[in-house]
């Protein structure tokens, strides 16, 4: 539980992060293993004489092989993008945030931004001078670039890519020259997102006279991940109910056990004055503190593997997920541990409070 709402919270972030405000056009269909993408520059404009609409980014991406210190790999996620008034379209993202160097400029023409992975764990060889620096040479499709800027560390996919001017790429791959593969945008501040999202797909579906296009705001984005993310949670909360389960059975098992041993102890508090309800309530505060003593040590055990798999993530390139454990989780979790004890030993403790005491002393 505590991952997969530490999945959520990291979710949220990132769209939170990215802006209420921004709104994506991807094309309808594509082909499994295949960069071609039905949107055209002709949909950029379209998009860019939508009122309400403050900037378009167009992103047109290409697999392509990549060498650097006579050592080649190959990216999946190299993208282009128009570099005229980059810096006022993403001043406000953290995307084009940079650990070094510059962002690209007009006049750059065979230059690249390079994503942290790219530049520090692509190429690692167990030397650190097989890191990608700024000023550095590499390959791409055969051609020479100076990096020019390297980007911080996002921990998403984002770091394995590299970002090189829009017209040189369409030089690097002649077949899409008018071809982009989707298209992000931001709104004016104060405006109804979903309304100019709505413009904007009958905009698109009049001149390109077809529908094959997504318009997808970050609400949508938001509410297809959480209704996925539930269905996580529904299976993982169906998992730790079988083991609450098991775990009371294993309580009320115990309990059945102790009071038949101490069934001739029972016979002598009674002799001497102890009231059903004393009994009773010794035998509940046992099965509580066995199910505070199981809270405590499945607490520990659930939190380390939580932060286990965090660092096993992040390491894996997936630096978002963030395991946050509180004052409330745990008190929440012992509370809870203690009253499945409560709850499994009531019934043993009832039979213990019921026992006569002359037929417990010949027990």
């Amino acid at each position: 539980m505590l991952i997969s709402s530490s999945l959520e919270n990291a979710i949220v972030d990132q769209f939170d992060q990215a802006g209420a405000n921004r709104i994506y056009v991807f094309p309808g269909t594509l082909i499994a293993g295949s960069f071609v993408s039905s949107l055209t520059d002709d949909d950029v404009e379209t998009i860019e004489n939508t009122p309400g609409v403050k900037w378009v980014q167009p992103y047109t991406t290409r697999p392509s092989e990549i060498e650097f210190a006579n050592e080649k790999e190959f990216s999946n996620f190299m993208h282009s993008i128009p570099v005229k008034g980059l810096e006022e379209r993403i001043k406000d993202t953290n995307f084009f945030d940079l650990e070094d160097g510059r962002l690209l400029t007009p006049n750059d023409k065979y230059a690249a931004l390079v994503g942290w992975y790219i530049a520090h764990k692509a190429f690692d060889r167990g030397i650190r001078e097989n890191d990608i620096r700024v000023n550095n040479n590499m390959l791409i499709a055969g051609t020479r670039f100076k990096v020019v800027g390297i980007l911080a560390y996002k921990g998403t996919d984002d770091d394995k890519h590299i970002i090189i001017p829009e017209d040189t790429l369409k030089e690097l791959f002649p077949e899409v020259s008018n071809e982009v593969s989707f298209i992000e945008l931001k709104t004016v501040q104060g405006v109804d997102v979903e309304a100019i999202a709505a413009k904007i797909k009958s905009r698109l579906e009049r001149k390109r006279n077809n529908d094959d296009f997504e318009v997808q705001t970050p609400e949508n984005f938001l509410a297809t991940l959480k209704s996925i993310l539930l269905i996580v949670q529904i299976v993982l909360g169906s998992i730790a109910a079988i083991s609450l389960v098991v775990g009371a059975i294993g309580i009320a098992n115990s309990m059945f056990t102790s009071v038949l041993e101490r069934t001739k102890e029972i016979g002598v508090m009674k002799s001497i004055g102890a009231r059903n309800s004393d009994v009773l309530v010794i035998f509940i505060l046992e099965a509580a503190t066995l199910g505070i003593i199981g809270g405590v040590i499945g607490l520990s055990g659930g939190v380390a593997i939580a932060l286990t798999v965090q660092n096993i993530a992040q390491k894996a390139g997936f630096g978002l997920l963030k395991v946050i454990v509180t004052w409330k989780i745990v008190a929440v979790g012992i509370l809870f541990a203690s009253l499945v004890g409560i709850a499994a030993g009531a019934i043993p403790a009832y039979r213990a409070s019921k026992l006569r005491p002359v037929e417990s002393l010949r027990a």
